[in-house]
């Protein structure tokens, strides 16, 4: 499915027509190609998105391939009209599973701003949190809760979709960052 449009209230919407059809309900599966292409219409959310792509490449060195990821923020809103200024970071949750403790660890040692969101702030423009999704069924449905909630309004309480993307899709991911390379925003 492709990114929906912006909405009469300038956001992606929460669903397209008849929200008890699973299809037509956020979060909207995507690429990163197709979000680069669609949503990376100013340098400023192009040097995002460039950083995102560079979270995601750290991502898969780090085994980090079993998962996906909800994207949210004004950085899915039409920010630039409704507030006059760009987006500020993107909006990041990933659900993930690694294949053993060992992995974890690794990650634990080697990606600390995986873990740690002023980190990913600071180095990827990313307000990122993550979400194992091994933990306790009942957790993990607290976790969903909690993040679905956050993700579906905007501080306006605004009724808003999100976008969902795979992780592991490096071709797509390297599409991505080459289609971001054709633009001249230095």
């Amino acid at each position: 499915m492709s990114i929906p449009g912006f909405d009469h209230n300038n956001v992606i919407p929460p669903h397209l027509g008849d929200p008890r059809m699973p299809m037509l309900v956020s979060p909207f599966s995507t690429t990163t190609l197709e979000l680069c292409q669609v949503l990376g219409f100013t340098a400023e959310r192009r040097r995002i998105l460039s950083k995102f792509l560079q979270f995601r490449l750290r991502l898969n060195e780090n085994n980090i391939i079993q998962g996906f990821q909800w994207l949210d923020g004004s950085f899915l809103e039409n920010i630039e009209l409704t507030e006059l200024r760009s987006p500020r970071d993107l909006d990041v949750v990933t659900f993930y599973a690694v294949e053993s403790q060992d992995v974890q660890a690794e990650i634990n040692n080697n990606f600390e701003e995986f873990f740690n969101s002023v980190i990913a702030k600071e180095n990827y423009l990313l307000d990122h949190y993550v979400v194992d999704l091994s933990i306790n069924p009942l957790s993990l449905v607290e976790h969903v809760k909690y993040w679905h909630q956050l993700f579906s309004h905007n501080r306006n309480r605004v009724w808003k979709g999100m976008l969902k993307l795979e992780l592991n899709t490096s071709d797509l991911d390297q599409q991505a960052l080459e289609y971001l390379g054709g633009f001249n925003d230095e």
